[in-house]
Formats: structure tokens, sequence, C-alpha cells
């Protein structure tokens, strides 16, 4: 940790505690009889003077953050030239077999449909035939891409909101699906399907961990692209003719970023995948994808030590190997040709998701600022769907150093090349 991201992190609350005692032993000397020495004085002018410079810096997020605190709510404004509006529907099933599935739809729309802030999951879900007698796309451009996107583990459709909405106002068609552990089971169902928890407590659930995962983000990709069939089957002329249901992108955050990879393994339509800090899971994990991925780390991705790898407790050693063996990959990815990795120094897991805005993150918004890593994921996605759907290139892909101070490139990274390396000795060897 390099001193300008330790002072951005922890150096307003070093610089705080230094005032603050400047302030007590200027109370303590107002108090006292005796007379302030010449030394006190120059201790307490360099200690405010180390101490604003510590803190003085932090001081418009701190009030970012109080404020957030007050007014809690999700930052919808958008940067592209769309108005954005949003609907949540209802895919009938197209097949006999096929499921109903709930969506949320954000699309650029016509300059006569009122513009949505923010839907929540109690708005009715209208039918799809709704939605197409009443969703109107843009006039302005012949032909619009579309995005599926698959949130995290037991999540909503809107965790990444602000993000389908930035990217819908650049001329996206977002479209997002539940996590498929919330979806009803029937109580008739057959399979022996379980939720995915990440239990690292002994082998067996190490293994018991690995093989659901891998099960879910196979079925949670089918879901995103069966619900892309039953939208394209509803679909009436106007968006069959505009959008691009056989050239698509797909994103996720957490396990919806490993769906993501995994759907770019078996659907040919599926032409780039981004992940946002998700481990990666099934043939996604063994080198199966070969489509152009983007991923997006956070701060505690970072290769595990030989201790932690050997560590005697079993819910350290397995999350270790966990980490490990997906940042081999992650890397592998990051540097072919058509990879893309970075790695964001000031962010927690939530702040790839608008997980992050909501109140019981808050104490982290006093450490990082979460429209900063918000204005980073965003840039990113759009430099990469434009480069890989829209066969627009975005130089933003390519800038090394990155034009953000607090993200580090991974491609030709020599450091995380040589961490990628040293990990796969020391996998094998934790495994001997």
């Amino acid at each position: 940790m390099n001193f300008d991201h330790w002072r951005d992190r922890y150096g307003w609350i070093i610089g705080a505690l230094i005032i603050l005692t400047a302030i007590v032993i200027i109370i303590a000397q107002f108090r006292s009889t005796r007379p302030t020495r010449s030394f006190t004085l120059v201790a307490l002018a360099t200690g405010f003077g180390i101490g604003g410079l510590l803190f003085v810096p932090s001081v418009p997020r701190i009030l970012t953050a109080l404020r957030h605190f007050l007014i809690t709510r999700e930052p919808m404004a958008t940067s592209g030239p769309f108005q954005v509006t949003a609907v949540n529907a209802v895919l009938l099933a197209s097949a006999a077999n096929d499921p109903t599935i709930f969506v949320q739809i954000w699309y650029p729309a016509a300059a006569n449909v009122p513009a949505t802030d923010l839907l929540s999951e109690s708005v009715t879900p209208v039918a799809c035939s709704k939605v197409m007698d009443d969703c109107r796309l843009s006039d302005t451009r012949s032909q619009f891409p579309i995005l599926l996107y698959a949130p995290w583990n037991g999540g909503a459709k809107d965790d990444n909101a602000s993000t389908a909405a930035e990217l819908a106002s650049h001329g996206y068609v977002v479209m997002a699906i539940d996590d498929i552990d919330r979806d009803p089971r029937s109580p008739t169902a057959t399979d022996d399907w379980q939720p995915l928890t990440f239990d690292f407590s002994s082998a067996e659930a190490f293994k018991t961990t690995l093989r659901i995962g891998d099960r879910k983000v196979r079925r949670q990709a089918e879901k995103a692209l069966t619900a892309l069939d039953q939208l394209k089957a509803c679909a009436n002329a106007d968006w069959r003719t505009r959008i691009q249901f056989d050239r698509i992108g797909f994103f996720g955050f957490s396990i919806g970023g490993s769906a993501a990879a995994e759907a770019g393994t078996f659907d040919p339509r599926v032409v780039a995948v981004a992940n946002l800090d998700g481990w990666l899971f099934g043939r996604a994990a063994f080198g199966a994808l070969d489509k152009p991925y983007l991923v997006i780390l956070t701060e505690n991705a970072v290769f595990p030590t030989p201790r932690q790898l050997q560590s005697p407790n079993p819910n350290k050693r397995f999350e270790a190997v966990l980490t490990a063996r997906d940042l081999r990959e992650e890397m592998r990815l990051a540097n072919r040709p058509a990879g893309y990795g970075y790695h964001v120094l000031e962010s927690f897991h939530e702040n790839l998701s608008d997980e992050i805005f909501k109140r019981r993150f808050s104490k982290s918004w006093l450490l990082t600022n979460p429209y900063r890593v918000k204005a980073i994921r965003d840039s990113y996605l759009l430099a990469f769907f434009d480069t890989y759907v829209r066969n627009k290139p975005s130089p933003l892909l390519t800038q090394s150093p990155s034009p953000f101070r607090e993200v580090e490139v991974l491609k030709a990274n020599e450091y995380w090349l040589k961490e990628a390396a040293k990990s796969t000795v020391q996998s094998s060897a934790a495994s001997n």
C-alpha cells in the first residue's frame, strides 16, 4: 500500500486523532496554572499542521457520506445522449418447459415516453405484450445492442440499476434477471436444487460449494438466455428489427459475473463478457471461455500467501485455494488480446453494485467514495461493450496507467504476472 493510498484511506482518521489530541492538550494547558512552554506550542502547531494535512483532504468525502446517510439514494443521473426509461416485465414461456421470467428492462426511449427515475421491486410487472404496446425505442438510432445482466448471489434484478440506466443512456437495451435462488420452487420439483452458500469449513463442504457453484452459474446463464429468447418471441416489429438479438453482451456482479462468463462458453450470441468481482465457476473456471472478457476486481482480490494456502483453519485455507485458482484464470483471461483486467484499490466488493448505496454499508462511505467507484465501473463497462458489441473501439481499455488513480491495470502487469506464476507453484505444493 503506497503512501497516497494509505493517506486517502486512513489518513483522515489519524489526522482527526492528532487534532483531537492537540485540542485536549490545549484544554489541559488552559486549566493548568503552569505556564505553557515553547516546546508545547511548537508541538501543538506541528500537530495541527500534520493533522490538517491528513484530515482536510477528506472533508468533502466525509460531507458526502453524511449527506448520503441522511438521503439514501442510488445515483440515477446519466451521462449519455438518450432519455432512459425502465419497466418491470413478465416474460411468458415461449416453449412448454420454459419458466415465466420476471425481468427489468432499461432502454433508450422515444422522446414522448416518460423518463423513469428508479424502479423498485414493488412496481407491478407488466406483461411483455403490454411492454411492446407502451415502450417505444428512441427514433434517433436505427439499431440498439442488448446487454444481459445477472446479480449477486441471492440478489435482485435491480441491484445495479444505476449502471443499467447509464448504459441505456448510451444506446444499449439492458435486461436484468433475478438470481435463480429467488425463483419460486415448485412443490412437485424432482431435482435436488440447493442454494449456493460459500461453505469452506471442511474439504467435503468445499467440494460441495464448488459443485453447487458450477451448477448454479450454468442455470443462471441459461435463465438469462431463455429470457432473451422470450423477449425476442414477444417483441413487436419495431423491437425485433431494431434490437440486435444475435449479438449481445453479458455482465454481472459477483456470482452474476460468473454466470456471464459461463454463458460465454456455450452460446455464440454472447460476444463479450464482463465480470464484476466474481469468482469463476463451471467451464469458465477452466479455460473454456474464448470471448472478449473484462474483469474488475476490488481491493481485497489479491493472491493469497503460502501461509493462507496452508492454514490449519479450513475456512481460511479453502477460501485461499479458490481465490488463487480464480485469480490465475483471471490473469490469463485479462492478458489475452481481447482481455482486460482492472484492480480498483480503494473499493469494497459491494462497490461494484448499487448495494453499496444502502445504509447498511454507510461505514464504508468514510473510507471509499462510492460515487467515484461507480464512475470507474461504468466507464470501463461502456468502453468494453462499445468496443466488442458495438465495434467502436474505446481508447480507455488500453490506457496504462489508467486515467483513474485508484485503478491498477492487470494486462502486462509485471507484479501480477509474477504473483500468478508463484501462485501456480504454491498451489501445486499445497495440493501435494
